[in-house]
């Protein structure tokens, strides 16, 4: 007998670094680091996808060094999610699944610019969940993220 495969019904595809910004004013980091986010969003319900981008600005208590990344993440879903579970998977699920490939991409920078290493710690995104779908628009296309 065949075993069907499943795919998932929210399903991340790929993401992309579209802006790295690092600046070191002095080499002694404070451990208090500053964290921003400016989340953005594109749904596309004729194309059953969402694009997110997600800003991130990070200094310390010293303001020894400074780093701003933006991300965007592809996502794609089925039609056939009820909206409740879509705002879900929007809001909440998607910016935890990118949000590792954020500490990663610190981490490596960090590292490979001969500072101690900024390593972010892991974190409950969910507060960021408001502010994302006020940053959200409808497109025919989750094309470029431009959310004023």
């Amino acid at each position: 007998m065949e075993e069907q495969s499943k795919t998932a019904k929210f399903q991340f595809r790929n993401y992309k670094i579209l802006k790295s910004f690092f600046e070191i004013k002095n080499e002694t980091h404070s451990n208090t680091i500053n964290l921003n986010f400016d989340p953005k969003g594109v749904i596309s319900k004729e194309n059953s996808c969402f694009k997110l981008e997600l800003g991130v600005k990070i200094d310390d208590a010293n303001e020894s060094f400074h780093i701003e990344v933006i991300i965007v993440a592809d996502f794609y879903f089925d039609s056939d999610i009820s909206q409740e579970n879509l705002n879900k998977y929007f809001f909440v699920n998607a910016p935890a699944l990118l949000f590792p490939y954020v500490r990663a991409y610190i981490s490596t920078l960090t590292t490979l610019s001969g500072i101690n290493p900024i390593n972010l710690p892991t974190l409950n995104l969910t507060a960021l969940g408001g502010q994302l779908q006020k940053n959200t628009i409808e497109s025919s296309d989750c094309g470029k993220v431009d959310v004023k």
